[in-house]
């Protein structure tokens, strides 16, 4: 028994032994008996005390066992139970993070809207904040760059011999080989070239299904990084990281850093250059991370093409010495993160995309018919009027209203504006947005007429819903409210506020993040070069073959990336045979412009 639970019995004991005594003493002495009652009340005090004290104690435990069970993992899964769990929870995680917080009208019409009311922002990357490079060392730089580029693309996509063959490499070259991914384990290998004398470990993207649930895996989980010179700490970097990333870096640490050792004792004029692209170079950036904390590999470097955001800001900066990021032109990923997502979700939202939709839906003959089908359907099939149903909340055609349904729902909106967590009622979920019921009034006009009767059924079923969270009005009490427009009667606030004390610690406990409740903003790693495409000043131009964009050069800063940029190829432009044509377009335009100096200096 643990001492939680004798702490218990023995308080229970005093107290039984304090109720008899007290019975069966009988009538004494006036004097006697008051100075008995003063210490039998505070021994009984004390034993209640700590009998509550013990209790809490117990509670607290469980609590923080649980806690410890819902935290998310800072190590690859050992078997296939424990990948399967974890793999469920990144299911959820995803979904929550995705379907659960967007709606279908938002995702199908919102984010197009708003990416073509935005424009092309890709000239934000040239602003005064970036440095435009250029001349011969930037473009030998590339020309290394381009080649590891697509060795990492054949390691990634084409079998292993194709790509031993593509780099020159024999089967003695091959220090590790791991090409089958699993859950939070990814492929990678570890090849010795020896004409510039490195040790490379590829590390590929998310390809197969597993691979796309290790970088689905986004919470945030701390993540340090020290920096040892001379075998001592001359610093130490706290910060978080990405977990399914993290995660498999610590993994691939535990596989090659016995074989990288024993190779850089063997070689040591060889250095360490770790190569990805995409959820590959987000992992190899954090590797690099863990690699250099080892004296012996604290020559390791890292390329990273196109790489997720994956670590926060102090993470990030201290790696600008070894880590190179390169990022082409619209390439979405780089910027991509929980942060940034509920930034363009709030800006979508603001976007005035359901008003454009309206007219979309009234100048084509085939949506006009739709929507009078969902119109009749809304206004006499009650499921699909109930405001808990999926297709009001996803707002897919267009909102229906009616000064006469608007009225009472304002009402009922007032009545638990003194409680704003319990709003959450009336759009199905605890993490939608709630919508100011004057603005909704204002954006949405009255096109369909909806049954008085079905207006106020809804009415009185969305104040039924709001009288079962314990905020104690009845039924009678709920017509009154509609009829005299007064607030409720008899609302208990003190149950109120303990039902949303309640609220507030039960998500605490079950929040999937650990000790970082809110998600924090991440940021791709290291120092960043930037392909920026922008339109040409004359558009017959000879470069580039007679093309439309100038491909520039720019070493962006950091803070340029937590925001997301739409655009029409944010996608396309991150896969790497579009790396590749960009870097060859820049590698050439940096061969003319080299070539227009030396006629220039001959002249």
């Amino acid at each position: 028994m643990g001492s939680p639970g004798v702490a218990t019995a023995a308080g229970t004991a005093v107290l039984v032994y304090l109720v008899l005594s007290g019975r069966l003493c009988g009538d004494g002495a006036d004097g006697e008996v008051g100075g008995r009652g003063a210490m039998e009340d505070e021994m009984v005090s004390s034993a209640v005390s700590a009998a509550a004290a013990a209790r809490n104690r117990k509670k607290e435990d469980v609590r923080s066992r649980r806690r410890a069970r819902r935290r998310w993992p800072e190590r690859a899964p050992r078997g296939w139970g424990e990948a399967v769990v974890e793999a469920g929870r990144t299911v959820c995680f995803a979904y929550g993070e995705t379907l659960g917080k967007w709606s279908l009208g938002e995702l199908a019409f919102g984010i197009n809207y708003y990416m073509r009311q935005q424009g092309n922002l890709q000239h934000e990357y040239a602003g005064s904040d970036s440095v435009p490079l250029g001349g011969p060392r930037a473009r030998e730089e590339l020309i290394s760059l381009l080649r590891y580029m697509k060795l990492c693309m054949y390691f990634s996509k084409k079998p292993y011999k194709v790509f031993l063959e593509f780099g020159g490499y024999d089967e003695s070259d091959v220090l590790i080989k791991k090409s089958k991914a699993r859950f939070l384990k990814p492929a990678f290998t570890v090849v010795r070239e020896r004409s510039s004398k490195c040790f490379l470990l590829f590390i590929r993207g998310a390809i197969s299904v597993k691979e796309r649930l290790t970088a689905a895996t986004g919470a945030d989980i701390p993540f340090h990084h020290v920096v040892a010179k001379g075998g001592r700490v001359s610093n130490l970097v706290l910060g978080y990281a990405h977990c399914g990333m993290a995660t498999s870096a610590r993994w691939i640490a535990g596989q090659a850093t016995p074989c990288l050792s024993k190779a850089a004792a063997q070689f040591p004029d060889y250095r360490i250059m770790i190569i990805g692209h995409s959820m590959g170079a987000s992992i190899a950036a954090l590797l690099t991370c863990i690699l250099r904390e080892n004296d012996r590999l604290s020559s390791s470097t890292c390329i990273a093409f196109g790489p997720a955001a994956c670590m926060t800001w102090d993470m990030a900066e201290s790696c600008k010495d070894f880590i190179t990021t390169i990022v082409n032109r619209n390439d979405v990923v780089p910027s991509l993160g929980r942060v940034s997502t509920a930034k363009l979700r709030t800006e979508v939202m603001a976007s005035s995309w359901v008003h454009e939709l309206r007219e979309q839906i009234q100048q084509t003959r085939f949506l006009g018919f739709v929507n009078r089908s969902v119109s009749f359907m809304r206004a006499h099939v009650p499921f699909v009027s109930d405001p808990r149903s999926k297709i009001v909340d996803a707002n897919m055609l267009q909102p229906y209203t009616s000064e006469a349904e608007i009225k009472p729902s304002e009402d009922i909106h007032c009545d638990v504006k003194e409680c704003p967590s319990l709003v959450c009622w009336s759009c199905g979920s605890a993490q939608k947005q709630a919508i100011d019921p004057e603005k909704h009034t204002q954006d949405m006009t009255n096109e369909t007429d909806v049954d008085d009767r079905t207006e106020k059924s809804d009415t009185e079923a969305a104040a039924q819903k709001l009288a079962s969270v314990s905020l104690g009005a009845s039924d009678d009490e709920d017509t009154n409210r509609e009829d005299n427009k007064s607030p409720p009667i008899g609302t208990d606030k003190g149950q109120a506020m303990e039902f949303q004390e309640s609220l507030t610690s039960k998500q605490q406990e079950l929040s999937p993040s650990g000790p970082s409740e809110d998600p924090l903003q991440l940021y791709p790693p290291g120092r960043i070069l930037h392909m920026v495409a922008l339109p040409a000043a004359e558009p017959n131009t000879s470069q580039q073959g007679g093309q439309e964009e100038v491909v520039t050069l720019y070493e962006t800063p950091r803070h340029l990336y937590s925001k997301i940029r739409l655009g029409k190829s944010m996608v396309g432009e991150h896969y790497m045979p579009k790396y590749i044509k960009t870097m060859e377009l820049l590698i050439e335009k940096l061969a003319g412009e080299d070539n227009d100096g030396d006629q220039l200096e001959l002249l």
